[in-house]
């Protein structure tokens, strides 16, 4: 491949780039699903959404933790756009939890998702969890997804939280994306 290829392709990525980062430009909540599914093991305190303003919208939770501490943790998380039902996009990662909590880089999908997410959560340290997990107030803001590409659209983001090789919880999160 000749330079000339190289700077036309570069040009491409950047105008994409800059195309992607203008798309989102307001970003809300619309809907949440908390499911537990093994209440001996955890279950939902509250799972709620409070509207602040029209384009505002912060998302609350707390799973208590009933038996701790907790050593081994999975996770799952999918993404989906709305196209005459919800389909699979962009992302769907499964990962050991703690190991990514020591080395968050390895995936970057997951590392973009946690910078904004730990500052409204107590998910900042590795294994072990002996307390609950809560997540406070997080309002989605456009700033969140300059690195992502996500044109406007309607979306839900899937979590299932897992422990010693089974499934927990299932965490359904919907947003809409607008210019």
């Amino acid at each position: 491949m000749g330079c000339s290829q190289v700077f036309i392709i570069l040009t491409f990525l950047l105008v994409f780039r800059l195309h992607t980062i203008q798309c989102v430009s307001r970003i809300k909540f619309t809907n949440l699903q908390c499911v537990a599914l093994d209440k001996p093991f955890a279950d939902f305190a509250y799972c709620k959404l409070k509207a602040l303003s029209r384009d505002k919208v912060a998302l609350s939770l707390r799973f208590k933790l009933l038996q701790v501490p907790v050593n081994n943790m999975s996770l799952n998380v999918e993404s989906f756009k709305k196209y005459n039902g919800y389909r699979p996009f962009l992302v769907n990662v499964t990962t050991n939890f703690c190991d990514f909590m020591r080395h968050k880089k390895r995936i970057a999908f997951l590392d973009i998702m946690f910078q904004f997410l730990e500052k409204y959560s107590n998910i900042n340290h590795t294994c072990p969890f002996d307390h609950d997990i809560i997540v406070d107030k997080l309002i989605l803001m456009p700033k969140y997804f300059s690195l992502l590409p996500v044109p406007a659209g309607e979306y839900r983001v899937k979590i299932v939280v897992g422990a010693y090789n089974d499934w927990k919880a299932v965490v359904n999160v919907f947003a809409q994306i607008w210019e």
